[in-house]
């Protein structure tokens, strides 16, 4: 059965609610007695989630939230609830497009198992020989890369590559470790295999046949209006980002109707064969107990299938997945035998403190998938901590958190991270403070070194931000990136290189660095140094085109020594050539 929700667009939120809640009750007083205690536990549930979530919204600073809930196969809920942005204070609406991040994996995944079905694409057959891939074409294993094992996240890839070439990190089909660049790899096969440019073959083979109107990998002009805005951690809003080229791993942008449409053909059956299915919810590998640390024991209950996470409890089988953008992040949960499902879209990095409340409200069961994914909880001490930080200041907002010996009861990685949000965020001075904290309470790591003298350098204090990344290089010989920057700090002159920067004026800068795609866009690992009236900074690049921006005390403007320029998702940067 195909379903249609272009109509929803038309709908006021409460207008939709009431109309759910009325189809639901008048199911009660026809259906048989199993089928009135589903109605009237949808019901119940539509009320819970009314009454809870503005509640969690208002608890976890989360601005906005989409819900869908899919009940035997059908829609049985959608609402929205808070604002598309801090700023406008507009409210969200049915039809607001968010950023599906990961969740764009799972539907990316069901083109290509249906390709797989047309015979176009074998599972089991190396990539390579489909399309070679230049980027990691100097290690021979990546010739054993097949789309199964790119699927299930055990290619070998990274994540996503840093300001380095790509690369491999275990034999392929060994283990378990997630992977964008393997998405991005088999795009490229699929794009090279049926001749199109993937937004154009997903609309072909999913958006349109099952009625996702509001769905696209690339922006699209009517997005704007309707798009909420990106938030961090403190309710600011950001910019957004609008994607020109099409990404398999991460640039969906959809609605959560949209998804629950994708989710409900899913466990309906539609478009994919029977087998087809069972293989996709087959596990094809044994997730680890830590999605970050892919040392350790192998989890008993979570594993991966082709395209979604699997999870196995004593309630039910379910598959899921999550989406982490930074400032949008999701999650969807589906049990395949029931045919239910839950998926949520938010505008906010807090939005997966949420999922295992949001998850138990709509099933009662455990998730055993976000302890794998392992999100600070809304009502952990460390976020706790974090959001007390913009009312109260850091000094009393730990003290809730102090052991008797005066240092936070919060983990290193926990205060790491809230420090990083804060600089992020640009509350450096906070940001400094809660990494001073962390420094004190566990004084011989070194990556607590590291972070301060970043926070260091945002502040402006070079000779601080030396001593400190000496120190980290001192703890942990293994970071040369810190002894590089400290060298760089301390040093009188410029180091040699075959690309020059100068810059004259701006006598008064306290920090001047340059930031391009010749060091993945980081403003802190390439520094100006003052020579006289001038500042100077030297590169050492391969022949290639490159851009960059000058980063003068955090505002990043284009080289004026330069008139070449480019674009690049809609921004202008400087263009440098080097022969």
């Amino acid at each position: 059965m195909r379903l249609r929700f272009n109509h929803l667009n038309k709908w006021a939120v409460f207008g939709l609610s009431l109309l759910l809640l009325g189809h639901s009750i008048r199911g009660v007083a026809q259906g048989s007695s199993s089928s009135q205690q589903n109605k009237v536990s949808t019901t119940q549930l539509i009320a819970q989630l009314n009454k809870t979530i503005p509640q969690l919204l208002d608890s976890a600073s989360i601005p906005g939230l989409a819900i869908s809930v899919i009940r035997e196969g059908k829609m049985a809920y959608t609402q929205v609830y808070g604002v598309k942005s801090t700023e406008t204070k507009e409210k969200m609406a049915i039809n607001t497009i968010f950023e599906a991040a990961s969740l764009s994996k799972p539907v990316f995944a069901y083109a290509c198992l249906q390709l797989m079905e047309q015979g176009l694409l074998n599972l089991d057959k190396p990539l390579y020989t489909y399309l070679p891939y230049p980027d990691i074409a100097r290690d021979e294993r990546y010739k054993r890369i097949t789309a199964r094992m790119v699927l299930s996240h055990t290619s070998g890839f990274p994540n996503w590559r840093n300001n380095d070439s790509l690369r491999i990190n275990f034999e392929p089909g060994q283990k378990f470790s997630y992977s964008g660049e393997g998405y991005v790899y088999l795009q490229k096969v699929v794009e090279k295999i049926t001749g199109k440019p993937l937004n154009q073959l997903m609309e072909e083979k999913v958006f349109r046949p099952l009625g996702m109107p509001n769905s696209s990998y690339i922006w699209r002009p009517d997005f704007d209006a309707k798009t909420a805005a990106p938030h961090d951690a403190f309710n600011n809003a950001l910019p957004k980002n609008k994607p020109t080229t099409a990404n398999a791993a991460a640039s969906l942008h959809t609605t959560a109707p949209d998804y629950a449409a994708f989710i409900t053909a899913v466990l309906n059956g539609t478009g994919l064969k029977k087998q087809t299915l069972t293989a996709m919810f087959t596990p094809q590998i044994q997730a680890p107990e830590e999605r970050i640390n892919a040392a350790t024991a192998l989890s008993k209950s979570v594993s991966w299938g082709l395209g979604v996470g699997l999870q196995e409890t004593p309630e039910g089988k379910a598959f899921w997945h999550w989406g982490d953008n930074y400032s949008f992040r999701c999650y969807v949960l589906a049990y395949p035998k029931e045919k239910m499902s839950v998926v949520y879209f938010t505008n906010s990095n807090n939005g997966l403190s949420v999922a295992n409340r949001i998850m138990h409200l709509v099933t009662k069961r455990e998730q055993p998938a976000i302890a794998f994914i392992d999100y600070e909880q809304y009502t952990s001490p460390g976020f706790l901590f974090r959001q007390g930080i913009p009312k109260q200041g850091v000094t009393a907002a730990i003290k809730p958190f102090l052991k008797p010996d005066n240092k936070p009861d919060i983990a290193e990685e926990e205060l790491n991270s809230i420090g990083y949000q804060l600089l992020r965020s640009g509350k450096v001075q906070e940001g400094k403070e809660v990494l001073q904290l962390n420094l004190e309470a566990y004084p011989q790591s070194a990556n607590v070194y590291d972070s301060y003298a970043y926070a260091c350098l945002l502040n402006g204090e070079k000779d601080a931000a030396a001593q400190n990344y000496f120190k980290a290089y001192a703890l942990d010989p293994k970071n040369k990136e810190a002894k590089q920057i400290a060298d760089q700090l301390t040093a009188a002159q410029a180091p040699k290189g075959n690309a020059e920067f100068k810059l004259k004026g701006y006598g008064t800068a306290k920090l001047i660095t340059l930031a391009g795609s010749f060091n993945d866009w980081n403003a802190y690992r390439n520094f100006f140094v003052k020579q006289g009236d001038e500042w100077v900074c030297r590169l050492d690049l391969t022949p290639g085109k490159y851009q960059y921006k000058i980063v003068i005390d955090g505002d990043w403007i284009l080289d004026p020594n330069n008139k070449e320029t480019a674009e690049e998702n809609g921004y202008k940067n400087s263009l440098l050539v080097v022969k």
